[in-house]
């Protein structure tokens, strides 16, 4: 039988995976507090990050034809530097400060769903398509969070919901591609990596393909709202495990 640490994983990821089929992002926010109960920072940002373009790809593949590539290249360009960045947090900060920081990011993100209102389209720019990538390109090889600025900035410009799952989809496999091709450079893949990913990856397609029957037959209200609870309780308890 599989070690709880190898279960663990399985079972954050494939919920992850269909968090991320029904709401387009958000997956990486329940998997990764929920496995960091027994894995360490610095091997956990790694694994999400590999699972993150997993998932992402599923998304992207159901959503690929209604990207908006003109989008695409000012979020590319600034996420790179922020990516940069991100890194080097990763190598210098300590795990339980990285912890600490998806708590607060957690936390941050419910307050930002529950505040945030789109009061119109306003369109796109590269100004803020290159802050919205480098606040991405920093958050996701840091701490594996690149949702936030991008989903903001999606909302903020007006796109359809397809716009907006099949544009991001796109950007977060090119973007996540080139965080895992930093971190291995870095030296930051282990040989305990590949043992997690033999059940993050067919977790993650699972929970991912799971989501596509049932999202169009669910309260989305009902289960955001749920999610944002479980994301609240993730991000004290992330929190909690930092500061003790």
């Amino acid at each position: 039988m599989p070690e709880p640490v190898f279960l663990l994983v399985f079972c954050a990821w494939f919920v992850g995976g269909f968090v991320s089929g029904v709401s387009g992002i958000g997956g990486a926010m329940v998997a990764v507090p929920t496995a960091a109960l027994m894995i360490p920072m610095h091997e956990l940002v790694p694994l999400s990050c590999i699972l993150n373009v997993v998932m992402d790809g599923c998304i992207a593949c159901m959503h690929f034809r209604h990207c908006r590539v003109s989008a695409l290249w000012p979020m590319l360009v600034g996420s790179l530097p922020g990516a940069l960045l991100g890194l080097f947090i990763l190598n210098v900060v300590s795990g339980s400060m990285l912890q600490g920081a998806v708590g607060a990011l957690l936390l941050y993100y419910v307050y930002w769903q529950h505040s945030f209102r789109v009061t119109g389209e306003r369109g796109e720019s590269w100004a803020r398509g290159g802050a919205a990538g480098f606040g991405a390109g920093l958050l996701g090889t840091a701490i594996s969070f690149d949702g936030p600025p991008v989903g903001a900035y999606g909302l903020y410009t007006g796109w359809t919901p397809r716009v907006f799952l099949g544009t991001l989809g796109v950007f977060f496999i090119i973007r996540g591609s080139m965080t895992c091709g930093l971190q291995a450079a870095s030296g930051l893949y282990t040989p305990i990596l590949a043992d997690y990913l033999l059940y993050g990856v067919p977790a993650t397609i699972i929970g991912t393909l799971c989501s596509f029957p049932v999202v169009s037959r669910i309260d989305v209200g009902l289960f955001r709202r749920v999610l944002m609870g479980v994301i609240v309780l993730a991000g004290v308890v992330c929190l909690g495990r930092a500061v003790l």
